[in-house]
């Protein structure tokens, strides 16, 4: 490890939290044992409410899991590392209802313990919990000081993942509840229900397609993340790296100078949290009409 960061002179240097094989066959064989929460600057308006969210979450953990965590300034905020001692959720009985309980257990831990006020476009699994290597530097830090540097140092005990469980279990039960309402108004305006595999919607998929040198930050936040999660149910990781390959074909179009990586995770959070539904192809006639005639030749020469 030490020579593969000394290869690229300590820049972006990370570690996955977890190791490479966390489940089989769709088994999840790791317990969710490590809690990471960021804190990005970009989220808060100054300096001070980025440290008093900090000084928030550090005082939740306290009183919440009895936990000390480590804490790393990273150039562009802050990251809490807290180990925990934790089991597989799918294992535990009162979980059984549940899909991926694990996987939803980091999310969940993260803005439980930062009281919401985690970076929206942070979205921790087992595959890209990435942590940064005290002494490298942040590539996409603009500040000056751009090295991470620790700011605390995890103080060996790992709170027991019991502590948090109740209140882990009452957010699924809401999140259940929220997804019945999603699928019935899926029913309602589509007449099919989430994750089905025949439920495309031929002019976002054609849009999918076709890149577009104007509209593109809107068509993200929604048109495409909203209807690859919340219609065609993708994983994260994968609805992520469709956008990402159709805004790389945009940009061969018109280049922007525009953060898409950050807009794109924005998107898919509030996407996931809001339950939106993606834009109608009527409302696009308003807003663009441009990009709407251009998908509606495009859906003829479909037919």
């Amino acid at each position: 490890m030490y020579k593969a960061y000394d290869s690229s002179n300590f820049v972006d240097c990370r570690v996955n939290a977890f190791p490479t094989y966390t489940e089989y066959k769709g088994i999840q064989r790791y317990p969710p044992n490590f809690i990471f929460a960021d804190l990005d600057s970009s989220t808060f308006e100054n300096s001070m409410l980025l440290r008093k969210s900090l000084d928030d979450t550090l005082r939740t953990i306290r009183l919440k899991i009895n936990g000390y965590p480590t804490v790393l300034w990273t150039g562009n905020g802050y990251h809490v590392y807290q180990p925990i001692d934790a089991v597989i959720l799918e294992e535990l009985k009162e979980f059984e209802q549940f899909e991926n309980p694990s996987s939803k257990f980091l999310r969940f831990a993260e803005h439980y313990l930062t009281n919401e006020k985690s970076d929206p476009a942070h979205n921790p699994s087992f595959k890209s919990c990435m942590l940064r290597i005290p002494g490298s530097t942040n590539s996409k830090c603009e500040l000056e000081n751009n090295t991470v540097e620790i700011i605390q140092i995890w103080d060996g005990y790992r709170p027991p993942i019991s502590l948090l469980l109740e209140s882990f279990r009452t957010y699924l039960i809401e999140q259940n509840y929220k997804e019945s309402k999603l699928q019935k108004r899926l029913q309602r305006r589509y007449g099919f229900r989430a994750g089905e595999s025949n439920n495309l919607i031929k002019w976002i998929e054609i849009l999918l397609e076709t890149p577009i040198d104007d509209y593109r930050k809107n068509a993200v936040a929604l048109i495409l993340a909203p209807y690859l999660i919340n219609i065609r149910r993708l994983p994260y990781d994968v609805a992520y790296e469709k956008i990402k390959e159709w805004i790389i074909k945009c940009d061969k179009e018109k280049h922007l100078d525009s953060n898409f990586d950050r807009l794109i995770k924005t998107a898919l959070f509030i996407a996931m949290k809001k339950q939106r539904l993606p834009m109608k192809l009527v409302t696009l006639e308003n807003k663009n009409n441009n990009l709407y005639l251009l998908l509606r030749i495009k859906l003829s020469e479909k037919k």
